[in-house]
């Protein structure tokens, strides 16, 4: 009895871990085909300590490039962030510190928020393309 007991629980481990491998080819598939709802290119400006233009594009996985050009230094900067859900992750320009705080939840296509650079602090505003 107790051979039939332990050959019926081997029998039952591939079923277990095939049901495992399924599972993770699924999951897999859906994040292959999730498309962002944010996904686009947005360009705007932002303003404050310092100003100049902000292009923001957000990939079908939610992965985003921001790429700043200073009016007041005359320099172009560009770094990448992310999105949990529709708000920037806040992860700061590696060279300059630059930090976009907001989301991109808007009813009118028009998108606001802060931003900070050390000390210094601004909005911003960004118009899906």
């Amino acid at each position: 009895m107790k051979i039939k007991n332990l050959f019926f629980l081997l029998a039952l481990v591939p079923l277990i871990s095939c049901e495992q491998v399924m599972d993770n080819y699924w999951d897999r598939k859906a994040e292959e085909n999730y498309i962002s709802p944010y996904k686009g290119t947005y360009l705007g400006s932002f303003a404050g300590n310092d100003s100049g233009s902000l292009k923001i594009e957000v990939s079908k996985s939610d992965n985003v490039t921001i790429t700043k050009h200073s009016s007041i230094s005359n320099s172009d900067e560009m770094y990448y962030d992310g999105l949990i859900g529709a708000s920037f992750n806040g992860s700061p320009s590696p060279a300059t510190g630059f930090k976009l705080l907001g989301n991109l939840n808007s009813s009118n296509n028009t998108y606001s928020g802060n931003w900070t650079q050390g000390n210094a602090s601004g909005t911003w505003t960004l118009t899906k393309q």
